[in-house]
């Protein structure tokens, strides 16, 4: 069984997963929200002190990556307003976006009045080992409770933005 303390995360064991699975599950602060992080591992997982480390600065730094994803949705947005456009047309009972098409005042909702409105509903930490995917996972939705699209941030280890994707 492959078992390592850390700091952050306490005693984890990874040895016996057959899938990838949580094993760690707490929770982030934001200024005005806290955040619900999970770390996932899986059965080719052997953290090491460094990778938990990186990992755990994610979370005491969440709010400036908080900053930095948030500047990356917006230019994903203003490339693609497809997230955008679908969440005007789909949720016409939504009060949000009855005040941003107001706010709009007859243009197009932009992205940077849309990602204001965005919450941050989760955070991922996937230990190496399994996939090539980037290791921290910020989940962004509008509305979440009409609906469960998200636009997944990306990034590396050190916080570095890897990539956006649509997601449900």
């Amino acid at each position: 069984m492959t078992t390592i303390e850390h700091t952050r995360f306490g005693r984890l064991e990874t040895g016996a997963l057959r899938d990838p699975d949580v094993v760690w599950q707490g929770t982030a602060q934001l200024p005005d929200a806290e955040v619900e992080v999970r770390l996932w591992a899986g059965p080719s997982s052997a953290p090491d002190a460094e990778e938990l480390d990186a990992l755990a600065a994610r979370l005491t730094d969440l709010p400036a990556l908080d900053t930095a994803a948030r500047h990356a949705l917006r230019a994903h947005l203003h490339e693609d307003r497809g997230f955008i456009d679908f969440h005007i047309d789909e949720l016409d009972d939504s009060e949000t976006v009855d005040r941003l098409v107001r706010e709009a005042a007859g243009e197009e909702v932009g992205a940077d009045a849309f990602v204001a409105t965005m919450r941050l509903s989760s955070v991922g930490l996937w230990l190496s080992g399994l996939s090539d995917e980037p290791p921290v996972v910020l989940d962004y939705t509008f509305e979440p409770d009409l609906g469960d699209q998200i636009l997944a941030f990306r990034a590396t280890r050190d916080g570095a933005v890897a990539s956006v994707d649509w997601e449900s």
